[in-house]
């Protein structure tokens, strides 16, 4: 780029600058970090991943997190406030929280972790040529989210009607739809769609599948995962969902994307923008790493015997 291209396009903010520190303040880069909902563990995973290459909270960067609880008024209010605070990026999680921060802003840098479908979403151009202000990675959720039906069925091979538990508040939901049921051509489930707006009316969306008489269901990763897990356990209902934390968190099965090869992806992408890379020069990565859980606890709460064969695939069975 030439010189008088360079200036012209800061002066317009869309040209990245490497953050410099003014010689007479000691102020300390700030990160936005959005989350829609379930910061954990993620949060304390893009931590470790900016301490690994050189960034330490409090001594060489200040985050400023953000959770909106799943309230999309609060998320687009949490990042129509980092940009008004002047962060030098924006680090998101999930769907939602990507575009808040789009909408909010075309010029501060920010870096997608763990998003469904940033293409087909429209928040990038590309995965090679993102183009704008966006990076980062995807964690081909839908794709996941047909695995884990598939794994899901092996586990409790009786459920014949499963439900699909969808956030209607993420846009990615119709594609999450769209990916089950794909997936459904082989395994040859009755499904069900149950759709939730807030977080109120998830005890209603159970009772619901409990209505029609679902005996297992596949979950969006973008609703309240604690409240969906405990109502889960309630119904005795067998669910499964392609984010790691779900899991951990008492779910029976996840099959997703390694978080901390996401999370340290993201780190390395702070870096860059940090020393002066501009997003769009940085292709959205996708996962090369895939880790399948089980929640031993969780089926013999639920009275589940899994499978000998399919223990023996999972790369941790959580006793």
């Amino acid at each position: 780029m030439r010189r008088r291209e360079f200036i012209a396009g800061v002066a317009a903010g869309t040209v990245a600058r490497p953050f410099v520190a003014d010689a007479q303040s000691t102020r300390k880069p700030v990160i936005g970090v959005l989350y829609h909902s379930n910061p954990e563990p993620s949060l304390g995973l893009l931590r470790n991943a900016l301490r690994a290459v050189g960034y330490v909270e409090g001594e060489t960067i200040e985050l400023d997190v953000r959770v909106a609880e799943s309230s999309q008024v609060r998320l687009s209010e949490m990042a129509a406030a980092l940009v008004a605070r002047k962060v030098e990026l924006i680090v998101a999680s999930t769907t939602p929280a990507v575009a808040a921060a789009k909408a909010a802003t075309p010029n501060i840098p920010i870096i997608m972790a763990g998003v469904a479908d940033p293409v087909g979403s429209e928040l990038v151009a590309s995965l090679a040529r993102p183009g704008g202000n966006i990076t980062g990675n995807s964690l081909a959720i839908g794709e996941m989210a047909g695995k884990n039906l598939g794994l899901l069925r092996e586990a409790v091979p009786q459920a014949d009607r499963i439900g699909i538990l969808v956030n209607t508040a993420d846009p990615f939901h119709v594609r999450f739809i769209e990916f089950v049921e794909f997936a459904n051509r082989s395994v040859k489930a009755d499904l069900r769609t149950f759709k939730v707006g807030a977080p109120s009316e998830i005890a209603a969306a159970f009772d619901a599948m409990k209505a029609a008489k679902i005996e297992a269901a596949i979950i969006q990763p973008t609703l309240p995962r604690k409240d969906v897990i405990r109502l889960a356990l309630a119904h005795r209902l067998p669910t499964a969902s392609p984010i790691r934390g779900y899991a951990e968190e008492g779910g029976l099965m996840s099959y997703a994307g390694n978080v901390p090869e996401q999370y340290g992806l993201a780190a390395a992408y702070v870096d860059r923008i940090l020393k002066g890379t501009k997003p769009a020069d940085l292709p959205v990565v996708q996962p090369t790493k895939f880790e399948f859980f089980i929640n031993l606890r969780t089926a013999k709460a639920l009275q589940i015997e899994i499978p000998v064969t399919l223990l023996a695939r999972a790369d941790e069975v959580i006793e």
